[in-house]
Parts: structure tokens; sequence; C-alpha cells
């Protein structure tokens, strides 16, 4: 019998993965947020928003990407009728797959 790892391949909130899709100038905002969230989950109840901010960087992540997201939100923000945006106004592709 031959060792397999336990997992293939990290999971959607991986904070490397969320790196790599995240455009460049939102890095540091992204790690200044993750590198917080980390010392306070080595307390066992800071551990669940450690998740929640990974999913929520993944998201935004997500959205930043999009080619046409910064175009979209100028847009949306510069329209005054409009009190709420729906998300699939904002990030072409939603749901995500």
């Amino acid at each position: 019998m031959t060792a397999q790892p336990v997992f293939d391949e990290p999971g959607p909130n991986d904070p490397a993965r969320i790196l790599r899709v995240l455009p460049a100038d939102y890095h540091a905002a992204f790690l200044a947020e993750y590198a917080e969230a980390v010392e306070k989950a080595r307390r066992p109840e800071g551990f669940a928003a450690l998740a929640a901010l990974l999913r929520l960087w993944r998201l935004r992540a997500a959205a930043y990407s999009d080619p046409g997201f910064r175009e979209r939100l100028v847009a949306v923000r510069s329209d005054d009728t409009l009190d709420d945006v729906p998300i699939e106004q904002l990030i072409a592709e939603w749901p995500p797959a």
C-alpha cells in the first residue's frame, strides 16, 4: 500500500489561489486583512471569521478580475436612478461555476 495525499488540490478559498486570481492592485489589501484574520484565528472563536474572509476575497477576486468589472461598476455608480444593483449587472458570469 502506498501513501496517498489527503487533498489533491487546495480548495477555492486557498489564499495562494485567491492571490493568483486577484489583480495585483488588490494584493496589499487582501494580505493585510488575511494576516489580521490569521492572527485572530489562533483562537478557536476566530477561525470562522478567517473562513468567511477567504470566501469573501475569493468572490471579490472573481469580480475584480472580470475584464469589464471596473467599467460596469463606474457606470452603475454614476447612475443616480439606481438604489440597488443586481449582482448580474456587476459580474458578467454570475453565478460563478
